[in-house]
């Protein structure tokens, strides 16, 4: 299960910093019936926009929908994603997305775990 996120994770990577091409090639695994392929194409998505700044900031409007989704593999993929593509950002309208998650006392740890994480990328280098 974890090696499907991880090689569909691993597009991000070949596809680095290419966010108009990129799109059209993870675009197909988000339609797959596996959720964690799903979840891998989420996180490749966040990969993809790492440390890139685009104005209409494809990578928000993509992981952002994901942040509240029944699968733990699927919200795992959006926030780590969320994290990873605005690494050292500092952005608040981002952090905003990932602060509830941490309050709520019915998600599972892996959840809270990973949103801490992502906050940690997202103020890296800030002192915040």
């Amino acid at each position: 299960e974890h090696g499907m996120m991880s090689a569909t994770a691993s597009l991000g990577m070949i596809q680095l910093w290419d966010v108009d091409g990129s799109l059209t090639t993870i675009d197909k695994y988000f339609y797959s019936q596996e959720a964690y392929v799903k979840a891998g194409a989420l996180l490749a998505v966040g990969i993809v926009h790492a440390s890139v700044r685009n104005n209409c900031d494809p990578a928000l409007a993509l992981l952002a929908e994901h942040l509240e989704d029944s699968s733990t593999c699927m919200r795992v993929g959006a926030i780590l994603g969320l994290g990873i593509a605005y690494a050292g950002s500092a952005r608040e309208d981002v952090s905003e997305l990932i602060k509830p998650i941490l309050e709520d006392p019915t998600v599972s740890m892996e959840i809270v775990g990973t949103a801490a994480l992502a906050l940690g990328l997202i103020y890296v280098g800030t002192a915040d």
